[in-house]
């Protein structure tokens, strides 16, 4: 972890400390990430909370730090659902999207989960982000129309890619090995230089061994999620399944 963000999280740690402290009716912070939640978490330990991000599996959220009788409902939470639609013979992705949010001078924070589907796009964002948005005609070349009157597709389904191996053990560099497709020095590197998460959290160690459920990311290679390890073979090996989030 670099040293901007260890002063980042200590920044966010005070941040959610005096909101806890303050006990309001209702306090909402800006979008935080899955990595940013699992670390303030453990301080909020008194009181009442929320993490939303607009629908019920958002991977980016708000957290509502609320007094007993201020029970947050959906709307309360300062969220906008933008949706984009486009011809479906275009193709548009994920950091499409995000660029040209950001291009916008747009933080990073205001702007929650991105979910992409053929010919559509829902963007979950708050603040100044919902104004801009509803401004953007185009994303990248591709022609745009926008609404806020929409809500969330309930059909909408997360693309993945599944990935198969055999393994000894379900060690992180052997998983990785399997999942990137990369020799096991490779794989290495990459956990000793600080690329890899596991469960939304740094890792550092080969040897960390995962089970079915687990979430894995590595920076320039994606998201996956372990979603099997099956019983040893005849040659003691195991058979896990790897799904890439696309």
């Amino acid at each position: 972890m670099n040293q901007k963000q260890q002063d980042d999280d200590k920044i966010l740690l005070a941040h959610i400390q005096d909101m806890a402290r303050k006990n309001a009716w209702q306090s909402f912070t800006s979008f935080l990430d899955m990595r940013q939640y699992t670390l303030v978490r453990p301080i909020l330990t008194e009181g009442n909370y929320r993490f939303f991000g607009g629908y019920p599996e958002a991977e980016r959220g708000i957290l509502c730090i609320y007094a007993d009788d201020a029970v947050p409902e959906d709307s309360d939470f300062p969220i906008t659902c933008l949706t984009f639609t486009f011809r479906e013979a275009d193709t548009l992705t994920h950091r499409d999207m995000l660029g040209s949010l950001m291009a916008q001078q747009i933080q990073r924070n205001l702007i929650g989960d991105i979910l992409v589907s053929p010919g559509k796009i829902q963007c979950f964002v708050t603040g100044a982000a919902a104004a801009v948005g509803m401004e953007l005609t185009k994303i990248g070349r591709t022609g745009v129309k926008v609404t806020d009157a929409l809500p969330f597709d309930e059909n909408y389904h997360q693309e993945m890619q599944e990935i198969s191996g055999t393994v000894a053990s379900p060690r992180l560099d052997a998983v990785l090995k399997t999942a990137l497709h990369l020799r096991r020095e490779a794989c290495t590197e990459l956990i000793s230089r600080q690329l890899v998460m596991l469960n939304y959290q740094e890792v550092t160690e080969n040897s960390k061994q995962l089970k079915a459920g687990d979430i894995f990311s590595v920076r320039g290679y994606g998201k996956f999620r372990l979603t099997s390890i099956s019983m040893p073979t005849k040659k003691n090996r195991l058979h896990i399944v790897i799904e890439k989030y696309l």
